[in-house]
């Protein structure tokens, strides 16, 4: 029984040191190069090296986005030493942010700041402190070029704006290094390297301080609101969106309860209100007058404008009363004057004999509705109702006051403020093709509105009485009062738009300048800021006179390059 019991653990103990040999043949001879590829693996890791990203430059080379360190700072003692303190406040132009750091720092035991480069490095020689740094995206504190130049996550993915539209150009192409490794992970020695390309820099058109400006003019109202200034040749100067954000908040890494706060916010500051559309109002009236024209409408015709307008059917029987902005009625009103004191009554009467499949055949035409294809990636488009969308979308038929609507900018329609803008530029170079945009060229020769030299005149004065044209409220232009005693010579159309029950009307003005060879469209949309001759037509102004001196005035011989300025970093 004993022999046998040694004989069967004889057995097991050959049978194992069998195995044992097979797997040593397989790890040293068979499998060699497999398992020393695996341990060569191990040993050797890959790190990728960012790169770079590329600045974003103004027109007159301020930044407005940049690359640069961001550091984290941990106390390694209870208490900080009193000259350390010192070293960080003299450090600092602004006292109280170093106070601040210096007091957060000894509260919570670390913070996460930018700071001075001289001092970053002087504090790596204090044993009190451990610092790190990464290397984030910065940007202006600037919020009438946030929408515009948009931002990066903390992760670098670009979500909005120029940040977005450009990533290829400014991204760059990441490094690599190649390191190896002993058992517990610390690098022994650094194998190769492939450095990273930095991304380029990228100057827009945007004028960051005439942006600024703007962004303060509207948002003094308390409302909110879009501006665009645009040149004849189509650069961007400024796209301001109110309310802004801060677009430091995101590359930094927001928190869930910011970002929630930011989504929920009722005035929607991440909506580039610029690029989004809202009904017009009578800002719409130079379109409908331009088909007119098209048609080959008498301008010297005339109606009797007693402050409203019955519509009658074929029967003679009223259908509606369709009442004028001026309760005492234009008098006897033809297609120049009905522009300048913005005459309902006409243009509700013109948008009959013209017809609803007219009007929206010239707009598809004009293109005065579709994407303007700007640089930007938040574009959306207006809308010209006709009787097959209303039938599509809403199950509905066309109405006859659905016309008498569209014609004074009501009802359906919409337009964003760049749109309008284009259109603008395209009246006052007389139908040539404005392509607008910010950091790409774009130029077109194309006459995408063809009417007579008499008729372009006929409108450039209409529009031109509408700030300049004095007298009592049947007779002045719309935008006299915010625009007396003007400095230089525009043209322009205010717009009063409804949105229905009794919420406020919004404010609107179109306009350009100088009339002779004009140079620059302003448009103005302020949400529910009253009368376009109010609110949008003041700012409108005030813009106009900032460009009268901040580049006419200084700057007569090269028009449009103005002084660089020190940058409000």
């Amino acid at each position: 029984m004993k022999i046998k019991r040694f004989d069967l653990f004889f057995v097991l103990f050959i049978l194992t040191v069998g195995l044992f040999i097979y797997k040593l043949y397989d790890y040293q001879i068979v499998s060699s190069d497999k398992y020393a590829a695996q341990v060569e693996s191990i040993s050797h890791r890959s790190i990728s090296l960012l790169p770079q990203r590329g600045m974003i430059l103004d027109r007159n080379g301020i930044p407005l986005a940049w690359d640069a360190p961001y550091y984290n700072i941990e106390k390694r003692v209870v208490f900080l030493p009193d000259d350390l303190k010192r070293m960080i406040i003299d450090a600092f132009d602004d006292k109280q942010k170093a106070e601040t750091l210096i007091k957060n720092l000894e509260m919570f035991g670390s913070v996460e700041a930018s700071l001075p480069a001289a001092l970053a490095e002087r504090l790596n020689d204090f044993p009190e402190l451990e610092v790190s740094e990464r290397v984030i995206r910065y940007y202006q504190n600037n919020p009438g070029v946030a929408h515009v130049v948009g931002y990066i996550k903390a992760d670098g993915e670009p979500v909005m704006g120029i940040e977005k539209q450009y990533n290829d150009l400014l991204r760059g192409t990441p490094g690599e290094q190649l390191i190896r490794v002993d058992a517990l992970g610390r690098q022994i020695s650094l194998e190769g390297e492939r450095p990273p390309v930095g991304g380029k820099d990228l100057t827009i058109t945007i004028d960051s301080q005439m942006s600024k400006y703007i962004y303060e003019l509207i948002n003094e109202t308390g409302k909110s609101g879009a501006a665009v200034v645009m040149t004849t040749s189509g650069e961007i100067l400024a796209l301001v969106s109110v309310p802004g954000f801060e677009n430091m908040s995101f590359t930094k890494g927001i928190s869930n309860r910011d970002w929630e706060r930011l989504n929920l916010d009722p005035s929607r500051p991440l909506v580039n209100r610029a690029l989004t559309p809202f009904t017009p109002g009578s800002v719409i009236k130079p379109f409908i007058a331009m088909v007119a024209l098209a048609e080959g409408k008498d301008a010297t015709e005339q109606i009797d404008c007693r402050g409203s307008f019955q519509y009658k059917d074929s029967q003679g029987i009223v259908q509606g009363v369709y009442r004028d902005w001026n309760l005492y009625g234009h008098g006897m009103t033809d297609l120049s004057k009905a522009i300048t004191v913005s005459c309902n009554v006409y243009f509700y009467q013109l948008g009959l004999e013209l017809g609803i499949d007219t009007i929206s055949n010239y707009a598809e035409i004009w293109e005065v509705f579709e994407p303007t294809n700007i640089d930007l990636p938040e574009e959306s488009t207006g809308l010209m109702p006709c009787p097959s969308w209303k039938q599509e979308k809403l199950e509905e038929n066309w109405f006859p006051g659905d016309t008498i609507q569209i014609s004074i900018g009501q009802g359906y329609l919409s337009i964003t403020p760049l749109q309008l803008a284009k259109m603008t530029g395209e009246i006052a170079t007389k139908g040539r093709e404005i392509l607008p945009y910010i950091g790409t060229e774009r130029v077109s020769d194309r006459a995408v509105i063809e009417l007579g030299e008499s008729d372009w005149n006929l409108l450039t004065e209409a529009l031109r009485n509408v700030i300049s044209k004095g007298g009592g409220a049947a007779e002045a232009g719309t935008a006299y009062s915010a625009f007396r005693n003007f400095e230089g010579t525009a043209a322009g159309k205010t717009g009063t738009a409804e949105q229905g029950g009794s919420k406020p009307t919004h404010s609107w003005f179109t306009g350009f300048m100088p009339l002779e060879e004009p140079e620059i469209v302003v448009t103005v949309f302020v949400h529910e800021g009253g009368y376009g001759s109010g609110l949008a037509s003041q700012i409108s102004r005030k813009i106009m006179d900032y460009y009268l001196q901040e580049y006419m005035q200084q700057n007569h011989s090269t028009g449009l390059t103005k002084l660089s300025s020190s940058p409000d970093l």
